[in-house]
């Protein structure tokens, strides 16, 4: 009788347990799964957890800056070198600090470009500077005016023009600048200071890399122009996708302005980019430009 008892209840044993497995097997399916309340708790930020940048939302959304006219006041260029961002400095090469600048920014880990002066329609002498590209000049001479200026500047990764609004509409003395800088593997960012410029035009023909200025950051005077420019760039529109390359000049009202719109952008989920991530792809900017138009 005992064995008999044992038997009966090891069948009915048996039987329940075999009842509850689809439902087993279903809970195992779901261990270590989040319910959509866990997933919408996770992404709901507290009330303390401050703004979220909108990366997800907005991907695209970068930008680059150049601060030009480097090499007059080491001051300011300490000041620029720790703002934490990529941003990179232009160096004019007839100055006084161009070296010890260019030398104190390399060791902050920014790019450097050479800031290379070129004839603009109006001008004098005194506000053009020693080195000057002129439209005027034989080949030789922009070659060794092109050697002169990146000798007088280490660390040189690429190159933009400082004034050359009549320079920039020279296509034949613009090829021999492409020439140079693809021999040297350097890229050539136009700062656009004429609308006629055929700077991207003689760029691709050479393969050299390149990029355009966007805005000025400092074309109006003052920290609230400046301000304006920095942070309200995506207000009218997400630029088709493609970076936003500003240039700025290292005035105390623009240093105070990219600092106060590091948080803004940050907050709104803008991301500053190196000027080398804006280059390489200058058929692909102007056809997707040409795309939305």
């Amino acid at each position: 009788m005992i064995i008999v008892a044992a038997l009966i209840a090891a069948v009915v044993l048996f039987l329940e347990r075999a009842a509850q497995r689809p439902e087993d097997s279903a809970a195992r399916r779901v261990i270590g799964q989040e319910t959509p309340e866990k997933a919408a708790a996770k992404k709901t930020p507290g009330p303390d957890s401050g703004p979220t940048p909108r990366e997800t939302a907005y991907p695209d959304r970068s930008i680059a800056i150049i601060i030009d006219d480097i090499g007059f006041d080491l001051r300011i260029v300490e000041k620029l070198a720790g703002i934490p961002a990529p941003i990179a400095f232009a160096v004019l090469p007839d100055t006084p600090h161009a070296v010890e600048a260019a030398n104190r920014l390399h060791a902050a880990g920014k790019e450097i470009l050479l800031h290379l002066p070129m004839e603009p329609l109006v001008y004098t002498r005194e506000s053009l500077g020693a080195g000057a590209l002129m439209a005027d000049m034989n080949a030789e001479e922009i070659r060794r005016r092109i050697r002169e200026g990146l000798a007088a500047v280490p660390f040189v990764s690429g190159v933009n023009n400082h004034m050359g609004s009549r320079f920039m509409e020279d296509e034949t003395s613009l090829a021999i600048v492409m020439e140079e800088l693809r021999a040297r593997g350097l890229f050539f960012v136009d700062s656009m200071t004429t609308s006629d410029s055929r700077g991207r035009e003689s760029a691709e023909r050479t393969g050299v890399r390149f990029a355009a200025r966007d805005i000025f950051i400092d074309h109006v005077p003052g920290y609230a122009a400046a301000l304006e420019n920095l942070t309200g760039v995506f207000r009218q529109g997400q630029r088709n996708g493609m970076p936003v390359l500003m240039i700025g000049h290292p005035h105390p009202e623009t240093v105070r302005a990219i600092l106060d719109a590091l948080p803004v952008w940050q907050t709104e989920g803008i991301k500053m980019i190196p000027v080398s991530a804006c280059l390489g792809n200058s058929v692909e900017r102007e056809s997707r430009t040409r795309s939305q138009k």
